[in-house]
C-alpha cells in the first residue's frame, strides 16, 4: 500500500514515526516541497506484514 503525506515539516515527522510503529514500512521516498512554502509531500511504501526473518506475501 503506497500511503501519501502532505504537511509541514513537523507534522511529517510526527505522522511518519506513528506510521512505523503501526506498519511495517517498506521504503520512504525523499521529503521534497510543494509549491506552497513550508508545504511537503512524502510517499510511504507499507511492507507485508513479517513472521521472524521472511515476508509474507
Amino acid at each position: 500500500m503506497r500511503i501519501r503525506i502532505d504537511g509541514t515539516h513537523a507534522e511529517l515527522a510526527y505522522t511518519i514515526n506513528k506510521i512505523r510503529t503501526i506498519l511495517p514500512v517498506g521504503s520512504i521516498s525523499p521529503i521534497y516541497r510543494r509549491r506552497r512554502p513550508y508545504s511537503w509531500r512524502v510517499f510511504i511504501d507499507t511492507a507485508p506484514n513479517r513472521t521472524g526473518t521472511r515476508w509474507i506475501t
